[in-house]
């Protein structure tokens, strides 16, 4: 029921938005693409069944995303037609499997080699995930093959958000994010909004789009 509803989001954001491309990571994890440049920064969402508020969150990011470019119009002071020209942005609502997330499995590290071959590939400058309610940054551990203005990049974000940093968590997404970090070399990071209750969904969108817009250009 959830991918089936999460599939019809995707299809409808396609059709009514030309910048929109569906794609396959890994020939089953669903992504949108918005904009033609390399090195794209990935927003990650759903590790699990029981997290489907964080990929409405990033689907409501990114129809505003599309609304705003195809208008002209402005997100948290970003003019974003204009400053995607240079930029891309992939959304992956859903990381686990949909077998995974229909029986409510765990999700396995294992089967998402594909995730990380896809990062490294296309050389993604960042990856962010949306997980948990924590209200917290969790940034992976310091890494050498990792650019230099990784821990600048964290800050911005945790500025953004005003959301603490944290440096270990129980979430599967900050562990998800600490093995795709090593073995993809791509900083990643996980914001943990304060609340993902259903009733307060709208509420945690409006606490991250400038977050969210930001990362989109860093």
């Amino acid at each position: 029921m959830f991918m089936s509803a999460l599939w019809d989001t995707i299809f409808e954001l396609s059709d009514n938005y030309e910048n929109a491309r569906i794609f396959l990571i890994d020939n089953h994890i669903p992504a949108l693409r918005f904009g033609n440049a390399d090195k794209p920064v990935v927003f990650a969402a759903g590790f699990g069944a029981a997290e489907w508020q964080s990929s409405v969150l990033l689907l409501k990011y990114f129809e505003v995303l599309l609304h705003d470019a195809a208008y002209g119009k402005s997100m948290a002071g970003i003019a974003v037609r204009k400053a995607f020209k240079k930029r891309s942005v992939v959304i992956v609502p859903c990381v686990s499997p949909p077998k995974m997330v229909c029986e409510e499995e765990p999700l396995q590290i294992g089967d998402l080699s594909g995730f990380a071959k896809y990062l490294s590939f296309h050389q993604a400058s960042m990856l962010l995930c949306v997980s948990g309610n924590e209200g917290t940054i969790f940034s992976p551990p310091s890494n050498a093959l990792l650019p230099a203005d990784t821990e600048t990049v964290g800050k911005i974000i945790c500025a953004c958000s005003k959301l603490p940093a944290a440096k270990a968590s129980d979430l599967l997404a900050a562990k998800f994010c600490h093995w795709v970090s090593r073995r993809a070399q791509t900083p990643a990071f996980v914001i943990s909004p304060r609340e993902s209750a259903a009733s307060a969904l709208e509420r945690s969108y409006r606490s991250l789009e400038e977050t969210f817009a930001v990362s989109a250009l860093l």
